[in-house]
């Protein structure tokens, strides 16, 4: 039990993280806004691998982060009834971070800011919409267990922390959805609607069969050493 408790902390701690990455992605294209806006996506997505820095090194609990273990060796019982206790304890840290920014920042441009890329998260009027978001979930999936692979391969070496980076930029340049992160876009935007419980339980969901990708990768990567 004690393990359990361990594990929902870091993961609300996780969770806070990732809110932080959020927060600064936000916070840059507010800042490079109208002309510059493509600098402040470009900067905002590298400012945003912070949070996963974070997570990394200090061993936290995220869900996303974790998941692709399943796909690489069988784990303990242990393991599988810690996945969903992490992932509820993301789940508080990012909205409780994002509720927090937005009763600081609801009366400023920098909630509009949240408020647009909460509801680009929420467009579901076609089967090409969930379609859309159902392989920007997948993706991201892959991308994050390549990030946080890389870097564990490479503790605090500068190959591990430029992959980490590099490979954050991409899902958040390209506009993958990444659920923890959504969670504080969704808390900051003060957006809660049935078209925010249908893109959590979709990208949670393809999140966690996007390593399955990834995993195949690195054996690939490692058999022709």
């Amino acid at each position: 039990m004690k393990n359990y408790l361990i594990t929902f902390l870091k993961g609300i701690l996780a969770g806070l993280s990732i809110g932080l990455g959020g927060f600064l992605y936000i916070l840059m294209t507010f800042l490079f806004s109208g002309d510059n806006a493509e600098l402040g996506k470009i900067f905002g997505s590298i400012l945003f691998s912070v949070g996963l820095f974070l997570v990394c090194t200090f061993y936290l609990s995220l869900y996303t982060g974790k998941i692709g273990l399943i796909y690489e060796a069988k784990q303990s019982k242990e393991f599988y009834i810690s996945l969903p206790i992490m992932l509820i304890g993301n789940a508080i840290g990012a909205f409780a971070f994002g509720y927090i920014c937005f009763f600081i920042f609801k009366n400023t441009d920098i909630y509009i800011s949240a408020l647009n890329a909460a509801n680009s998260r929420l467009q579901f009027n076609s089967v090409f919409d969930y379609l859309t978001t159902i392989i920007k979930s997948f993706l991201c999936g892959l991308c994050v267990y390549l990030a946080v692979k890389s870097f564990s391969l490479n503790r605090l070496k500068p190959i591990g922390i430029v992959l980490l980076v590099f490979f954050v930029f991409v899902f958040v340049y390209c506009g993958f959805q990444h659920c923890i992160a959504n969670m504080f876009y969704f808390g900051m935007a003060n957006t809660m609607n049935w078209y925010t419980l249908v893109n959590l339980l979709i990208v949670i969901l393809f999140n966690s069969l996007g390593p399955i990708v990834g995993v195949k990768l690195v054996k690939l990567i490692q058999n022709s050493k």
